[in-house]
């Protein structure tokens, strides 16, 4: 069987979300999961010891061995998947209507995901929109689509966990587990209304290149968690379809 390396950020609950729909959706293979903080600063500490030979799987067992679910060899690993927050609002020290660190930091998550662009090599990058907590978003709203609820202004990033939390009535772990059919059939149908491409279309690039224009220029972005963009690349919409028996 092969093995999988699963990285997300220091938060328990991301671990465990993620690892919920692993296995409901049956994603094949031995996981290893490994919660390492935010991409920003996972990027940062790789870049400044990165050169073309590194092998980043071997670098993650060195400098993460307290935070890995399990020992492993760096030659098991088959996949390697990234699930991080897009939270770029982090550095801007709430300047959230200066263009040039905008800039900035936009360019600095597009080459962070141009690094983690192949599962097989560095690993592949999924981003939430701001963060997370996004897949909870339909439940607060009664999977009831309307547009200003499902974008989010740059300058409310640092509320959004809180927002949610209100929104779903601080529900716990199982019982937000319980409607991830409920929650991936809306991300499904409501693609265009959202992101504006139909869900067949739905991949990491299209959708970073979508947010940071629209950050760029009306300092917001659309609410849409990485979830649904790695089961549509991981299983094609056919296949996805069949799975939550559409």
């Amino acid at each position: 069987m092969s093995k999988i390396l699963m990285l997300t950020e220091g938060k328990d609950p991301d671990k465990k979300l993620i690892e919920h729909v692993v296995e409901k959706f049956q994603i094949k293979g031995e996981v290893i999961w490994a919660k390492i903080g935010t991409i920003y600063a996972f990027y940062k500490d790789i870049k400044e010891k990165y050169d073309e030979n590194m092998d980043v799987i071997r670098y993650i067992k060195y400098k993460y061995a307290d935070k890995i679910s399990k020992e492993f060899k760096a030659s098991e690993i088959s996949y390697v998947y990234l699930f991080f927050d897009y939270d770029l609002h982090s550095k801007l020290n709430e300047e959230y209507k200066n263009i040039e660190k905008i800039y900035e930091r936009i360019n600095e998550i597009s080459e962070i995901n141009s690094f983690f662009e192949n599962e097989t090599e560095n690993g592949k990058l999924y981003l939430s929109f701001p963060m997370i907590e996004a897949y909870h978003k339909p439940i607060g709203c009664n999977y009831i689509y309307e547009k200003n609820n499902f974008e989010e202004k740059l300058e409310d990033f640092k509320v959004f966990k809180k927002k949610i939390k209100n929104e779903t009535g601080n529900m716990g772990m199982t019982a937000l587990k319980s409607q991830y059919k409920e929650i991936i059939k809306f991300y499904i149908n409501n693609s265009e209304n959202i992101l504006e491409m139909k869900f067949k279309d739905v991949e990491k690039n299209k959708i970073l290149k979508f947010q940071n224009e629209l950050l760029k220029s009306k300092n917001k972005v659309k609410i849409y968690p990485s979830i649904p963009i790695f089961l549509n690349e991981y299983y094609k919409i056919e296949k996805l379809q069949e799975k939550l028996k559409i």
